[in-house]
């Protein structure tokens, strides 16, 4: 999956390419319609872009930090589960972000359109800041590995739940069920709250729901401790 995401970065950058240089917008268009993942073409009927767009990056951070955690937790998952299995969890990891993100982003442009605000979170009496929401428009789109990445790492925290990882930008390693729970609650609050809306939050609770889910229905007989 590195080599066909680093496959796609590139023609996305021979796109961009084409459109500086010749005006020519034929490329951008593929991979607008048939590689990226959006409302437009959930509703013409390309089904597949809702798996194609895990591997769609626009930006060389976002591929970078994407594989350097699949290259992490990629050859582990293979070894706990099965590649069968782990190609199971990307996939459907991809379907479920997507299948989520569809939902939040349906929800945020009702909320836009009735202007109600989110409520403001209170954690023991500490406010959350709170964005305002930006999906006010009908098209937006969703692309990156991220779901599919989240849900081959839930699985791997589920099976080896006390096994210490260290999280971007902490500084000690911390449990790996300690990460998931951390990153899936700090994802909901985003999402609810609007801050970041750039990134997939809801994209990402649906990968992290897909991993934990198969592992309990499917995965927790076979998994295994690997050795490195």
């Amino acid at each position: 999956m590195i080599g066909v995401s680093c496959s796609a970065y590139a023609y996305n950058l021979h796109a961009d390419a084409q459109v500086t240089k010749k005006r020519d917008y034929s490329h951008r268009k593929f991979i607008d319609r048939n590689l990226v993942f959006s409302r437009e073409n959930y509703e013409s009927g390309r089904w597949w872009t809702m798996i194609t767009y895990s591997v769609v990056h626009f930006h060389a951070v976002h591929l970078a930090l994407n594989m350097l955690a699949l290259a992490s937790f990629g050859p582990r998952s293979v070894a706990m589960f099965g590649l069968p299995s782990t190609a199971v969890m990307w996939v459907g990891s991809s379907v479920a972000g997507s299948w989520a993100y569809l939902a939040g982003n349906e929800y945020k442009t009702k909320q836009v359109k009735s202007g109600v605000p989110p409520k403001e979170i209170n954690i023991f009496g500490l406010r959350l800041p709170r964005g305002q929401p930006s999906v006010s428009e009908p098209e937006w789109k969703a692309l990156g590995s991220s779901s599919s990445v989240l849900g081959l790492l839930a699985a791997v925290a589920c099976a080896q739940p006390r096994t210490p990882i260290y999280l971007f930008p902490i500084p000690v390693a911390i449990p790996m069920s300690s990460a998931i729970l951390g990153f899936g609650l700090g994802s909901a609050m985003a999402w609810y709250q609007d801050l970041l809306p750039m990134l997939g939050h809801a994209a990402h609770l649906g990968g992290l729901a897909f991993g934990v889910l198969w592992y309990v229905l499917r995965l927790r007989r076979i998994g295994r401790i690997p050795r490195f």
